[in-house]
């Protein structure tokens, strides 16, 4: 079995010869998406109007032998199919393990079967069905590039639509878009159109992205970073207004908290920082707001705001019955410096 990235296809469909399979997993879904869309312009330009693309997607009532037909019946006026089959959690079943076994067995001369689908586990790379078709074809994976190596992605991405981007431009969309680069791509992709004679900088990024109210979320950080409480009530609560994503919010907070209680414990114990700073994607212009916050914090705030964050998921994911945006509101005042602060034990004693 051949293994390569997705950035490795053009290379390799230019100078190997097409396979009759090819498996496409991974967890990022704009590089899945980004393969397969390379793969159709290669076959497009191979075969013209006498290629056929088909695409399946397994479903609860998936009749396998669809793909068993699909090598039978060879359009007249097609030399070429695609045959593109989804595997939305990786796991075709006992049916389709066979069917694809088969498959691999005596895959049809004009046609390429493209296996997609999420990131693969132990098992799966063990199973009857992989092992098969691995042996048939290319293995290209699609990871989400890591903490260190998004900015660069970001950069990269935004020449490929001829947009340029400064650092610190690049370095807030990789906080905010952490996760989530099919909008990233979407956002790159639209700025091109209106700012291709001119760098984005980082308070342009922020005035674009100012009338989308899915990234106030993000915004917050801005706020919390400033150790702003009156700014981030505000947005907060205006958040919660426009009925934002409580998850996207519980993962920004979370991620506040965390690094926050981590530069405690290698203050208190005189420890090197850097390496937080690493792991946390905090940026050097950031470093001195995040330790400064985190000298003037207590410990047992941090505590409390943990504690907190433990009851907000039981209020999302359990519906707890607690109120998840009073729990918010505290857990998020609490990491933020200020007057108010000298309120809340009694606050959060009579909600405890």
């Amino acid at each position: 079995m051949k293994q390569l990235f997705a950035e490795q296809l053009t290379q390799h469909l230019q100078q190997h010869p097409l396979p009759p399979v090819l498996l496409l997993f991974g967890e990022e879904l704009l590089l899945r998406q980004d393969a397969l869309a390379l793969l159709r312009k290669h076959l497009k330009q191979q075969f013209g109007d006498e290629l056929e693309r088909q695409s399946l997607q397994q479903q609860p009532d998936f009749d396998w032998q669809q793909l068993h037909d699909s090598g039978q019946s060879m359009s007249l006026f097609s030399q070429f199919t695609l045959l593109e089959l989804t595997l939305p959690e990786n796991k075709p079943g006992r049916d389709g393990s066979d069917a694809l076994t088969a498959y691999a067995k005596s895959p049809p001369a004009e046609q390429l079967l493209v296996v997609i689908g999420d990131k693969l586990k132990k098992e799966q790379h063990n199973s009857r069905w992989f092992k098969a078709l691995s042996q048939q074809g290319w293995l290209v994976r699609t990871p989400t590039p890591d903490k260190s190596r998004l900015p660069r992605f970001i950069h990269q991405r935004a020449q490929q639509h001829g947009l340029q981007l400064t650092a610190d431009a690049t370095e807030l969309l990789a906080l905010w878009f952490e996760g989530n680069l099919p909008s990233l791509d979407q956002e790159l992709q639209k700025w091109a159109l209106m700012h291709s004679d001119q760098a984005l900088n980082a308070d342009a990024v922020k005035q674009a992205m100012r009338d989308v109210s899915h990234f106030d979320a993000f915004a917050l950080q801005d706020s919390l970073l400033r150790n702003d409480w009156s700014e981030t009530a505000h947005r907060l609560h205006r958040l919660f207004a426009e009925d934002v994503d409580r998850h996207q919010l519980l993962w920004v907070v979370q991620r506040e908290v965390q690094v926050l209680s981590q530069l405690k414990t290698a203050l208190t114990q005189q420890l090197d920082a850097n390496s937080i700073y690493r792991q946390n994607m905090i940026w050097s212009s950031q470093q001195q707001a995040y330790q400064s916050r985190a000298q003037q914090l207590t410990a047992e705030s941090l505590r409390q705001a943990q504690q907190l964050l433990q009851r907000l998921e039981l209020a999302l994911k359990n519906d707890s019955g607690e109120n998840a945006d009073i729990l918010f509101t505290h857990c998020v005042a609490l990491i933020c410096v200020g007057p108010h602060q000298g309120y809340l034990p009694q606050q959060l004693q009579a909600m405890a």
